[in-house]
């Protein structure tokens, strides 16, 4: 006794319609993996390149010096205190005020603050200061984005050199 059984899948012995798509599934994945790495690519070539100087080599030949100018800059005891204080429409007033030893006014200095973002170099900027007061060192800095900011002190005073590196952060 033998039944016939019917089917609604079709013929057995020829590909079904779907099947014809497979090829197309393979190409659909590469092209999103293409399009993934072209994006990752375009992201990594326009966002920050990682330098943090832009003279590495002649640096770091220079890293003695370096060492004996921190020595130096630890043996003169000189203390700063920086505050940023006025931010209006992104511009405050950026004050230092420097002093020795005996916490007696640095007059007299050659005194500029490097402003600085951790995420992007192109808003990187130096403002020279202007003695106000005895030891105070005042003057007005952009601020283009609100957040977190490295400020760097440099000062030439009575033959030495001064350096600092604080964080501020700037908000609206």
């Amino acid at each position: 006794m033998a039944t016939h059984m019917t089917s609604d899948i079709g013929d057995q012995n020829g590909p079904r319609k779907s099947d014809r798509w497979i090829p197309w599934y393979f190409v659909g994945g590469f092209a999103i993996m293409l399009i993934a790495n072209i994006s990752l690519i375009t992201f990594s070539m326009t966002s920050w390149n990682g330098l943090v100087t832009k003279h590495a080599f002649e640096e770091g030949n220079n890293y003695n010096a370096a060492i004996s100018g921190a020595a130096r800059q630890a043996e003169l005891g000189w203390r700063s205190k920086l505050s940023v204080d006025g931010v209006i429409n992104q511009n405050a007033t950026v004050t230092v005020l420097l002093r020795d030893k005996e916490s007696n006014p640095i007059s007299g200095a050659k005194m500029s603050v490097v402003l600085t973002r951790q995420d992007r170099d192109d808003l990187d900027q130096t403002i020279a200061m202007a003695e106000i007061a005895p030891g105070e060192y005042r003057a007005s800095a952009s601020f283009p984005v609100y957040g977190r900011w490295q400020v760097r002190t440099i000062a030439h005073a009575m033959g030495d050199d001064y350096q600092t590196v604080e964080h501020v952060v700037v908000n609206p």
